[in-house]
């Protein structure tokens, strides 16, 4: 069991969707021990398992939800999500959906917070542009905080 875990969901290989592992690896030694970082890439079940039993769960996902790319947009997942955001996922099964299920099944974290990076591109083999890479440093440093004010 981890008192908190941050989530980067994301595809490395495929641009600006790499967004959510780009900000645990800038989390790096940033974060207090008992924070878990851990990567996905979207599986429903798989975020399920990793945030059963944290009392704070981090989540940071890319969205294409019609916002000018790079802009930040945080949330508590416990309270819903923007409707945007019900198709904006790059996975096949998005967040929202994830955390649908979760309530459904009594799977979820007392607390969630949800970072969503809105991304620019979507290409394999290539990095994150300018806008998104500002984007996860400004995300990493706001989650960093958190997870220290948290412990």
């Amino acid at each position: 069991m981890s008192e908190a875990v941050v989530i980067g969901v994301g595809n490395r290989v495929m641009g600006d969707d790499a967004a959510g592992p780009v900000v645990l690896d800038r989390l790096e030694g940033r974060v207090p021990a008992s924070v878990a970082l851990i990567e996905s890439v979207g599986d429903a079940t798989h975020l399920l398992e990793t945030w059963r039993d944290a009392g704070l769960a981090v989540i940071v996902d890319a969205v294409v939800s019609g916002g000018v790319a790079g802009s930040i947009r945080r949330i508590d997942g416990m309270q819903g999500f923007p409707s945007a955001w019900r198709s904006a996922s790059t996975h096949l099964v998005g967040l929202a959906e994830a955390v649908d299920l979760g309530g459904a099944v009594g799977v979820l974290p007392d607390a969630m917070v949800i970072y969503g990076i809105e991304i620019d591109r979507l290409e394999p083999g290539v990095g994150l542009s300018s806008t998104v890479d500002r984007a996860v440093d400004e995300v990493a440093a706001s989650i960093a905080e958190l997870c220290t004010s948290y412990s």
